[in-house]
């Protein structure tokens, strides 16, 4: 007996393209044939392949379901929790950091304070340094600013 096909319409397009979609991302299964296609949608392969739209739909497709770009339900849970752990990680990260630079402005706030109270503008001291120059070691910088740790004094300013 020979199998009959009807005629394909625009609206038929859409909806096998719009399947062929669903399907690239793992939510119709991982096996996808023309004969599958054939089968849902009533058209031949050739009828189905002769449309630009399906042809593109169906490799593309193909292409997600064998490049491991569709995951299983449970590899995709799997995933979603391992991403909700490192982004509360990182949040936690985040607000570390903040916390180290709200006490590191405070701490530049005090030096630039008691640099103008020794009459030395800020500017004439934050100037770049010649690339010959040898920096002090993070040991003699922590010496060298600790007399600036000192709290700023209240102002007699209300």
């Amino acid at each position: 007996m020979v199998k009959r096909f009807r005629r394909m319409a625009e609206s038929d397009i859409s909806i096998i393209v719009r399947d062929l979609d669903r399907w690239a991302m793992g939510q119709l299964g991982s096996k996808l044939t023309w004969a599958i296609l054939e089968e849902r949608f009533g058209f031949s392969r050739q009828s189905l392949q002769a449309k630009p739209e399906i042809k593109a739909g169906y490799d593309n497709a193909k292409r997600a379901l064998s490049g491991g770009l569709v995951k299983t339900k449970e590899q995709a849970t799997k995933e979603n929790e391992e991403l909700v752990v490192e982004i509360e990680r990182l949040k936690t990260e985040i607000e570390a950091f903040k916390r180290k630079e709200v006490l590191w402005m405070q701490r530049w706030q005090r030096i630039a304070f008691h640099i103008r109270q020794k009459g030395i503008q800020v500017s004439s001291v934050d100037k770049p340094t010649l690339p010959s120059a040898d920096l002090p070691s993070n040991t003699e910088s922590a010496q060298i600013l600790r007399p600036f740790d000192k709290d700023i004094p209240a102002s007699g300013r209300v």
